[in-house]
């Protein structure tokens, strides 16, 4: 593990990557509360319409914030993180998409939703450590649980794997986004008190 890298695990993530892990995360829940409106029990279309545009409203927000610290310190200026960061999405997209083939091609394409879901939650576990968050850690185990409670929930019940995964994964994401905006933004204040001192 470079310097950088190892200052920022024991520091904790800078005020741009919370932002920009806040933007990421605020995008990745509209597009799980958007999968769990494709079978949805009923009544639930109401709450995930909401997710939907609360988690607008927060991916927004991030971009704005990302947009101050844009020129902030960043775990990816290293290039050993940066590798790292690579591999570990380029293992998880081909875990994704093969998974889905897989699953396709086996008459179960109802668990492409936990699949992914689940690769998602084991890939934050690593970025976690790269980028020195916590939040990214509690996130990946909250999203593995959601998607092992959706594949259950699919096998013993008559609810859509893709709506308990789309619905619970957007809420954890949304959560975390808005954990790691508050972040970054107190963060970045203390980071300005420091400077001006």
């Amino acid at each position: 593990m470079s310097t950088l890298t190892a200052t920022r695990t024991k520091a904790g993530a800078t005020p741009r990557d919370l932002a920009v892990t806040a933007l990421i995360l605020g995008i990745a829940a509209v597009l799980w509360f958007g999968w769990g409106q494709a079978q949805p029990p009923s009544g639930w279309a109401l709450p995930l319409n909401i997710g939907t545009f609360v988690a607008i409203a927060v991916a927004i927000g991030a971009g704005g914030v990302v947009a101050r610290f844009r020129r902030g310190a960043t775990a990816m200026a290293d290039q050993r993180a940066r590798r790292g960061y690579w591999i570990t999405v380029g293992v998880e997209v081909a875990a994704c998409g093969l998974g889905a083939v897989g699953l396709g091609l086996a008459g179960r394409s109802a668990y492409i939703a936990p699949w992914i879901l689940l690769v998602v939650g084991v890939h934050f576990v690593p970025l976690g450590r790269l980028f020195g968050s916590f939040d990214l850690l509690w996130a990946g185990f909250a999203l593995s649980a959601v998607a092992i409670a959706g594949a259950v929930t699919g096998v013993v019940s008559g609810v859509a794997p893709s709506a308990v995964t789309g619905a619970f994964g957007g809420l954890v994401c949304i959560a975390c986004a808005a954990v790691c905006l508050r972040r970054a933004l107190r963060r970045g204040r203390i980071g300005q008190i420091v400077r001006a001192e």
